[in-house]
Protein backbone atom coordinates (compact mmCIF):
# COMPACT_ATOMS: atom_id res chain seq x y z
CA UNK A 1 0.00 0.00 0.00
CA UNK A 2 1.49 3.16 -1.32
CA UNK A 3 1.28 6.35 1.21
CA UNK A 4 1.80 9.84 0.25
CA UNK A 5 4.70 11.57 1.76
CA UNK A 6 1.68 13.76 3.50
CA UNK A 7 -0.02 10.53 4.97
CA UNK A 8 3.48 9.07 6.28
CA UNK A 9 4.05 12.87 7.41
CA UNK A 10 0.78 12.63 9.79
CA UNK A 11 1.54 9.54 11.07
CA UNK A 12 4.96 10.34 12.16
CA UNK A 13 4.01 13.68 13.71
CA UNK A 14 1.17 11.85 15.55
CA UNK A 15 3.21 8.92 16.92
CA UNK A 16 6.01 11.34 18.22
CA UNK A 17 3.19 14.12 19.23
CA UNK A 18 1.37 11.11 21.58
CA UNK A 19 4.90 9.80 22.95
CA UNK A 20 6.20 13.08 23.70
CA UNK A 21 2.79 13.85 25.50
CA UNK A 22 2.32 11.09 27.08
CA UNK A 23 5.72 11.94 29.11
CA UNK A 24 5.18 15.58 29.10
CA UNK A 25 1.67 16.19 30.83
CA UNK A 26 1.86 14.55 33.79
CA UNK A 27 5.09 15.97 34.69
CA UNK A 28 3.88 18.98 33.83
CA UNK A 29 0.83 19.15 36.11
CA UNK A 30 3.14 17.96 38.80
CA UNK A 31 5.15 20.61 38.00
CA UNK A 32 2.52 23.21 37.75
CA UNK A 33 0.70 21.70 40.71
CA UNK A 34 4.04 22.64 43.25
CA UNK A 35 4.17 26.38 44.02
CA UNK A 36 7.52 28.24 42.95
CA UNK A 37 7.75 25.55 40.53
CA UNK A 38 8.06 27.33 37.49
CA UNK A 39 11.53 26.56 36.72
CA UNK A 40 11.17 22.69 36.51
CA UNK A 41 7.95 23.25 34.35
CA UNK A 42 10.37 25.36 32.21
CA UNK A 43 13.06 22.65 32.38
CA UNK A 44 10.32 20.13 31.60
CA UNK A 45 8.85 22.33 28.36
CA UNK A 46 12.52 22.56 26.70
CA UNK A 47 13.27 18.93 26.81
CA UNK A 48 10.02 18.00 25.17
CA UNK A 49 10.28 20.47 22.85
CA UNK A 50 14.03 19.36 21.96
CA UNK A 51 13.00 16.15 21.70
CA UNK A 52 9.83 16.65 19.58
CA UNK A 53 11.65 18.75 17.00
CA UNK A 54 14.43 16.39 17.14
CA UNK A 55 12.27 12.95 16.46
CA UNK A 56 10.07 15.32 13.90
CA UNK A 57 13.65 15.99 11.93
CA UNK A 58 15.35 12.77 12.09
CA UNK A 59 11.61 11.05 10.81
CA UNK A 60 11.11 13.35 7.96
CA UNK A 61 14.40 13.54 6.54
CA UNK A 62 14.02 9.41 6.54
CA UNK A 63 10.64 9.87 4.63
CA UNK A 64 11.97 12.45 2.49
CA UNK A 65 15.07 10.57 1.55
CA UNK A 66 12.97 7.46 0.44
CA UNK A 67 11.08 9.92 -1.99
CA UNK A 68 8.75 12.70 -1.27
CA UNK A 69 5.99 14.23 -3.50
CA UNK A 70 4.32 17.37 -4.08
CA UNK A 71 0.90 18.32 -2.41
CA UNK A 72 -2.03 17.66 -4.88
CA UNK A 73 -5.83 18.41 -4.28
CA UNK A 74 -6.99 15.57 -2.31
CA UNK A 75 -3.89 16.55 0.59
CA UNK A 76 -5.35 19.95 0.41
CA UNK A 77 -8.50 18.81 0.84
CA UNK A 78 -7.89 16.61 3.47
CA UNK A 79 -5.80 18.81 4.93
CA UNK A 80 -8.90 21.27 5.03
CA UNK A 81 -10.99 18.59 6.63
CA UNK A 82 -8.56 17.80 9.27
CA UNK A 83 -8.27 21.55 10.20
CA UNK A 84 -12.07 21.89 10.54
CA UNK A 85 -12.00 18.94 13.02
CA UNK A 86 -9.09 20.76 15.29
CA UNK A 87 -10.91 23.63 15.33
CA UNK A 88 -14.05 22.17 16.68
CA UNK A 89 -11.85 20.25 19.41
CA UNK A 90 -10.03 23.78 20.17
CA UNK A 91 -12.99 25.61 20.60
CA UNK A 92 -14.65 22.92 22.70
CA UNK A 93 -11.76 22.33 24.82
CA UNK A 94 -11.26 25.95 25.18
CA UNK A 95 -14.85 27.10 26.48
CA UNK A 96 -15.12 23.82 28.62
CA UNK A 97 -11.75 25.10 30.28
CA UNK A 98 -13.03 28.54 30.65
CA UNK A 99 -16.31 27.21 32.35
CA UNK A 100 -14.32 25.56 34.64
CA UNK A 101 -12.01 28.32 35.98
CA UNK A 102 -15.15 30.44 36.47
CA UNK A 103 -16.82 27.40 37.64
CA UNK A 104 -14.12 27.13 40.34
CA UNK A 105 -14.11 31.11 40.91
CA UNK A 106 -17.70 31.41 41.64
CA UNK A 107 -17.76 28.19 44.07
CA UNK A 108 -14.51 29.61 45.79
CA UNK A 109 -17.23 32.71 46.79
CA UNK A 110 -19.08 30.54 48.59
CA UNK A 111 -16.60 28.12 50.19
CA UNK A 112 -13.02 28.00 50.15
CA UNK A 113 -11.53 25.64 47.42
CA UNK A 114 -8.45 25.71 46.56
CA UNK A 115 -8.23 27.64 42.74
CA UNK A 116 -5.99 27.12 39.94
CA UNK A 117 -2.56 28.77 39.95
CA UNK A 118 -1.45 30.44 36.56
CA UNK A 119 1.24 27.41 35.84
CA UNK A 120 -1.73 25.00 35.94
CA UNK A 121 -4.01 27.20 33.50
CA UNK A 122 -1.04 27.59 31.37
CA UNK A 123 -0.58 23.64 31.14
CA UNK A 124 -4.34 22.66 30.69
CA UNK A 125 -4.48 25.42 27.60
CA UNK A 126 -1.46 23.48 26.32
CA UNK A 127 -2.94 20.18 26.61
CA UNK A 128 -6.03 21.49 25.12
CA UNK A 129 -3.81 22.76 22.05
CA UNK A 130 -2.04 19.18 22.17
CA UNK A 131 -5.10 17.68 21.70
CA UNK A 132 -6.39 20.01 18.70
CA UNK A 133 -3.26 18.92 17.19
CA UNK A 134 -3.95 15.19 17.90
CA UNK A 135 -7.36 15.05 16.63
CA UNK A 136 -5.82 17.12 13.15
CA UNK A 137 -3.43 14.36 12.89
CA UNK A 138 -5.38 10.98 13.72
CA UNK A 139 -8.17 12.84 11.66
CA UNK A 140 -5.80 13.20 8.94
CA UNK A 141 -4.97 9.58 9.07
CA UNK A 142 -8.34 8.72 9.10
CA UNK A 143 -9.09 10.45 5.99
CA UNK A 144 -6.53 8.97 3.91
CA UNK A 145 -7.50 5.63 4.93
CA UNK A 146 -10.72 6.21 4.14
CA UNK A 147 -10.22 6.87 0.85
CA UNK A 148 -11.27 10.36 1.11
Amino acid sequence: MNMTFQEKSAWGSLLALGLVSYWYFPAAFAAAGNNGAAADLIAISIGCVVALVIIEIVYHVIIASRGGGAKDERDVFINIKAERVAGFVLGIGLFTLVGRIIAIEAIEAITPVETMGALTIAVWILFVLTVAEISKLASQVWYYRAGA
